[in-house]
């Protein structure tokens, strides 16, 4: 029950044959429509002189979407970004730290004076009228032609209200803004692939909420503050089957967009698990530890060793995968190209949809981790400082053997650092890291307990309809090649795993400094394992009688 197998990443054979079919295809297609094709203007020639406006710009997604538009379309208008003060900075304030990243240096180098068209307007989505002042909002209706409504809160435990007003009403309030739009060619709103998560096969379309939209909406407006507490104690019978206010807030946000789609030209955007970069415009970036990337940090900190599952494959897709399907998106509906057109060629009902996924085959898994810190020998290859313990995980699918494992490993173990602490005169802070990271991993279990289906349908049609020449920056396939051999898939997951410690953690990137303190962490481990084992015995010897 306790012996850890030899876990080997799916690689090669079968997997890579199909993905290798599935990169023909498009390519195939695509050489058949090569005519059709170029007779549509590029994706740069579509935003040439044209204003966006984003909201979530400063987010992880936001600012890819704002460097890539940048940086692929020389000739975009002015880009809007929506900003909020923030612990006493000013918008414009915000916008010098969040330009102030690595993520922009290859923009910087290549075209200097790019960010100079990047405009930033007071507001905030969780207010009426997102918060614009009047002169702002006849601003952005008389330039703007292409909207991105990105901005969320992703997080999992926010309370009834705050959720409702960041991902609902904010996406009326995006729509209300866009109706006094008269040049409007397209608005692109990004949700998530997880807002239907109680079917098996999660097709390209906005299904049913069990509530409407507006009685949702109404009734966070209404209920008096005071009463707020009751509203988040009802939060979990509202929602359903949906396990959280995200999922539940995002998919009445959806049916709101949808309800929409006959009189705006609307597209919707589900990205699945948001990973560091795969290549645009580097490898490896990522701004915050949410999804695995927090599992991955601590896992490579020595926080966690062991979690519940049973080699679920996650459906991972790189964030520069997501911005380039979500430009797509805007691309093809701004040009009035449906993207699955029904078989008499009429455009299909509703909002067209796009799951911005990869497919589970492709994904990654905690055993891909157990892997990269046990067979492939990552762990002497990637360290870092902060580390607790040498890194190591395991994946644990029988209940009873995880909660003895998380006992030892994670609440004895915290125990233990803690009393260190004390002893020592610091501040015990393990067992409250420990108490997170439960919570955590208990919020996340709905989505690492089950596989899940994505239709991917219209998003490889966007890949097969794309003008030839954007095929070098908005082209995909690559990343579908992840799995052909070890050396591939040994590299992506070095270059995700780097970009989480490197520039979301912001750790030093010094490996033969800090390959000292692992080795005097395995001795400590070594020692702690001893001594329990010591303790473990003396207790048996001492309580069972002779």
């Amino acid at each position: 029950m306790f012996q850890s197998e030899v876990v080997v990443p799916v690689i090669g054979g079968a997997l890579a044959a199909a993905f290798r079919r599935v990169r023909e295809e498009v390519a195939e297609k695509r050489e058949q429509l090569v005519k059709q094709r170029a007779e549509q203007p590029t994706v740069a020639e579509f935003y040439k002189g044209r204003g966006v406006f984003i909201t979530g710009g400063s987010g992880f997604l936001g600012r890819l979407l704002v460097e890539m538009l940048l940086r692929t379309c020389p000739d975009i208008g002015n880009v809007y970004l929506l900003l909020r003060p923030k612990k006493g900075e000013s918008p414009q304030g915000r916008l010098q730290g969040l330009l102030n990243v690595p993520l922009f240096d290859r923009l910087r180098a290549e075209q200097p004076h790019a960010l100079d068209k990047i405009v930033v307007l007071p507001g905030d989505i969780t207010e009426l009228g997102l918060g614009l002042s009047q002169e702002h909002r006849a601003l952005l209706q008389r330039e703007v032609s292409v909207v991105y409504h990105v901005a969320a809160s992703v997080r999992f435990d926010d309370p009834f209200r705050k959720a409702v007003f960041t991902n609902l009403r904010s996406t009326r309030e995006v729509v209300e803004l866009a109706r006094g739009m008269p040049q409007l060619k397209v608005l692109v709103h990004v949700s998530t692939a997880y807002t239907n998560i109680n079917r098996d096969l999660i097709e390209e379309r906005v299904y049913e909420p069990h509530l409407d939209w507006r009685q949702v909406i109404r009734m966070a407006e209404q209920t008096d503050p005071a009463s707020l507490w009751a509203m988040d104690c009802l939060g979990p019978k509202l929602r359903d089957f949906h396990p959280n206010s995200y999922t539940f807030t995002k998919a009445l946000a959806e049916k709101l967009i949808d309800d929409v789609a006959s009189e705006l030209p609307v597209v919707l955007v589900r990205p699945s698990i948001v990973t560091p970069t795969f290549r645009d415009p580097f490898p490896g970036w990522v701004d915050n530890l949410y999804g695995l990337g927090g599992v991955w940090a601590a896992g490579w900190k020595g926080l966690i060793r062991v979690t519940p599952g049973d080699g679920i494959v996650f459906d991972t897709v790189p964030a520069d995968v997501v911005t380039k399907t979500t430009i797509l998106a805007s691309w093809a509906r701004g040009r009035g190209i449906s993207i699955r057109p029904l078989p008499d060629g009429a455009a299909p009902k509703g909002v067209e949809v796009v799951n911005a996924t990869v497919g589970n085959e492709i994904g990654c898994s905690h055993r891909d981790m157990t892997w990269g810190l046990t067979e492939a020998g990552l762990a002497n290859d990637l360290v870092f400082p902060g580390m607790i313990r040498d890194p190591k995980y395991q994946v644990v699918s029988n209940p009873i053997a995880y909660e003895l494992l998380k006992f030892y490993h994670h609440i004895l173990y915290g125990l233990v650092l803690d009393t260190a602490a004390r002893i020592t005169g610091r501040k015990p802070r393990a067992m409250k890291m420990y108490r997170i990271i439960e919570g955590a991993m208990e919020a996340s279990l709905p989505f690492q307990l089950r596989q899940f289906k994505f239709e991917l349908v219209n998003q490889r049609l966007l890949q097969i309809l794309m003008h030839p020449a954007d095929e070098d920056a908005y082209c995909i396939m690559e990343f579908f090649s992840v799995r052909d051999n070890l050396e591939k898939f040994k590299q992506w997951a070095v270059d995700s795993i780097r970009g989480v410690l490197v520039y979301a953690l912001k750790e030093e990137d010094n490996p033969d400094k800090y390959r000292p303190q692992l080795e005097r962490l395995r001795l400590l481990m070594k020692v702690y394992h001893g001594t329990m084992a010591a303790i473990a015995g003396i207790v048996v010897y001492c309580t069972i009688p002779l």
